[in-house]
């Protein structure tokens, strides 16, 4: 089910501010990784919470160091 929360403009470099209710029903907050996808088909831009690494230390001054370590 889509729900509409705001219409933003798109800023210079291409932000989009998102509302601190959306991000509250999404989960979301400050320092969160999210991953970002591309439906083509219906170009729609689709932002998900990404999921911690199994084993990441998700501890609050850890948040998103431990995403792209190999």
């Amino acid at each position: 089910m889509k729900v509409l929360f705001d219409t933003k403009t798109v800023q210079k470099l291409g932000r989009i501010v998102l509302s601190d209710t959306l991000l509250r029903n999404a989960g979301l907050q400050e320092g969160d990784s999210v991953d970002i996808y591309f439906d083509v088909a219906s170009k729609h831009i689709i932002i998900q919470k990404a999921e911690a690494p199994s084993g990441a230390d998700v501890s609050p001054g850890n948040i998103g160091q431990n995403r792209n370590k190999k």
